[in-house]
């Protein structure tokens, strides 16, 4: 199997008292780590343990089970997407907003191919229960707003969409990239399916959707 692959670190010091928020910080990165690894592995909470060099039941205290573990990854993992891509537009060497959104997602490419395991699991249809699901959209789902203000500062620049309105836009150009990122995922070893080449398809579809008159 994949996941007896993955080695674990070495044992780690025991928290002190009052730090057991550290210790449910590292499982986290524990199980990005082995799902980085080893994409397609089924996450346990043992193998976790193992990950984060800690004994199986010190892990119950802070995940019941692995899909409580799973809602955690998934919000850290949209978290750092958006964290990315806000890094990557506030360094933008240009003023406008389609370079910003451009380098928005480029960053969202550089994450998706890099690290593809995590960026599958925002897109999986059963990574975690319903209710936490519904409990994670809108203000979690850092991506979506980082790209929905972009379009707002290009509309106040005098910007026309390629859409109806920001919202449709907006979901028009994450579902583009998703698209072809899920492409490449299928059959990464293509011609074509290169990060660089997805990068350069979803930014040439950007410009031709807003860079042209409708």
């Amino acid at each position: 199997m994949a996941s007896q692959e993955i080695q674990p670190e070495a044992k780690r010091q025991r928290n002190q008292k009052g730090e057991g928020s550290r210790l449910r910080e590292e499982l986290i990165q524990a199980a990005m780590r082995a799902l980085d690894s080893a994409p397609g592995s089924q996450l346990s909470l043992r193998l976790v343990a193992r990950e984060a060099g800690v004994a199986a039941p010190s892990v119950y205290p802070h995940f019941v089970d692995v899909r409580t573990m799973m809602t955690e990854i998934v919000r850290e993992c949209w978290r750092q997407v958006g964290e990315e891509m806000g890094e990557a537009a506030a360094t933008s060497p240009a003023a406008d907003a389609l370079t910003r959104l451009k380098r928005q997602f480029s960053a969202f490419v550089d994450y998706a191919m890099g690290r593809p395991s995590r960026y599958q699991l925002l897109f999986a249809l059963h990574p975690i229960g319903a209710k936490e699901e519904d409990e994670m959209q809108g203000h979690l789902r850092p991506a979506y707003r980082q790209v929905l203000q972009s379009i707002e500062a290009f509309i106040a620049e005098g910007g026309r969409l390629p859409s109806d309105d920001k919202a449709s836009s907006t979901l028009l150009l994450i579902s583009l990239a998703h698209g072809r990122i899920a492409l490449a995922h299928l059959a990464p070893r293509r011609p074509g399916n290169s990060a660089a080449s997805v990068k350069a398809f979803v930014l040439n579809a950007i410009d031709r959707l807003f860079a042209s008159p409708r």
